[in-house]
């Protein structure tokens, strides 16, 4: 497309070099600044990036509206993110799958309720009692257990597991190797032992719901756990029975959350970041990577640490920890100082010097 074309694809206005002559110009796709050539567009959204722009080889760079550094053609957008996603959406489309209908190869209960349109390729199982919506598409190796339902136009990546009574609202996304409804981490310990707790709860997943790669959400003892329309999982997050997880959360790798905690709407963990069981984490909070959730956590604020405490707390505790070493030599002197001063004063025992002489 031309890069006017573009400009009006993702809401922008073409600007800087080469004026209005440069509208005419076509691009082929899009790359990062440092690597794009003069057939591809780029994107600025992050402002340590910026040193990238005056020797970028880019055709033209989504930016914010009220850029002022250098670069080529600018398409100046509100929110260039945002912007470029729809680019990428135009360019590139999402990863269809390399295969239709139902593989012969698939084992499907006869008493299962498959929509039209529904595609599941080899070595499938969908157990009895399961609904699956119009659209969906499972692919080699995943397996939906007995009395699972699964919504609209969802989409299952090899080996995923739906372990039984799962439920998945429409347009979900699996990535390979999850699991989902497997047994809570219950036990009661008697006499030295301990005694699994039976877990009879399910996993419920709202529309819109993306689960990244190798990620396992526990089923409840009692009840659901739940993980709310429009929330996304990186890889590798680990969530504990019991859990309710809000709208449009974000969770990147290798975070997770204990049993029984409800986490508001828009929240967001870091990496590596966790939260204790029975806690509750009010809306749009924001956990720093590695931060550990120890106790309730009110709406709307910034923390991290571990402990953790209010960011602006945290990011003071991490520079003192960075200077402790200087700290201390400083607190040597200065007792070494205090010392000779109350030894002048006649305050303090004589130094090794003073006794030896």
């Amino acid at each position: 497309m031309t890069l006017a074309e573009l400009a009006r694809l993702v809401g922008g206005k073409l600007t800087g070099e080469g004026g209005a002559s440069s509208s005419g110009k076509k691009i082929r796709g899009l790359a990062a600044l440092e690597s794009a050539g003069p057939q591809e567009a780029s994107f600025l959204a992050n402002a340590k990036y910026e040193r990238h722009m005056a020797g970028t080889r880019a055709a033209a760079v989504i930016v914010a509206a009220d850029y002022d550094g250098p670069g080529p053609a600018l398409i100046r957008c509100k929110d260039p993110y945002f912007a470029f996603r729809q680019a990428m959406v135009a360019f590139y489309g999402f990863r269809q799958p390399h295969f239709d209908g139902i593989d012969k190869r698939a084992n499907i209960d006869p008493a299962a309720k498959i929509a039209p349109g529904v595609k599941i390729a080899a070595f499938v199982t969908v157990a009895l009692g399961c609904t699956i919506g119009e659209g969906t598409v499972l692919y080699p190796g995943v397996y939906v257990g007995p009395n699972c339902r699964i919504g609209r136009d969802c989409i299952l990546y090899p080996s995923v597991t739906l372990y039984d009574g799962s439920i998945l609202g429409d347009r979900v996304t699996i990535h390979a190797g999850a699991s989902i409804g497997q047994d809570g981490f219950g036990y009661a310990t008697h006499g030295g032992k301990h005694e699994k707790i039976p877990q009879i709860g399910w996993v419920e997943l709202g529309n819109d719901v993306e689960i990244g790669a190798c990620c396992a959400i526990d089923r409840a003892t009692l009840g659901p756990t739940i993980i709310a329309d429009g929330t996304k999982f990186s890889n590798l997050v680990a969530i504990g029975h019991g859990t309710k997880v809000g709208r449009y959360c974000l969770m990147v790798a290798q975070s997770g959350i204990a049993g029984s905690t409800t986490v508001g709407d828009y929240c967001v963990f870091g990496g590596q970041s966790g939260a204790e069981g029975h806690i509750k984490i009010g809306d749009g909070v924001q956990i720093a990577a590695q931060t550990g959730v120890v106790g309730d956590v009110p709406p709307g604020i910034q923390i991290g640490s571990s402990p953790s405490m209010p960011l602006a707390q945290a990011r003071r505790a991490w520079i003192a920890l960075s200077r402790l070493p200087q700290l201390r030599t400083i607190v040597q002197r200065l007792a070494r100082e205090v010392a000779a001063l109350k030894r002048r004063l006649g305050e303090g025992p004589p130094s090794r010097e003073e006794d030896q002489a």
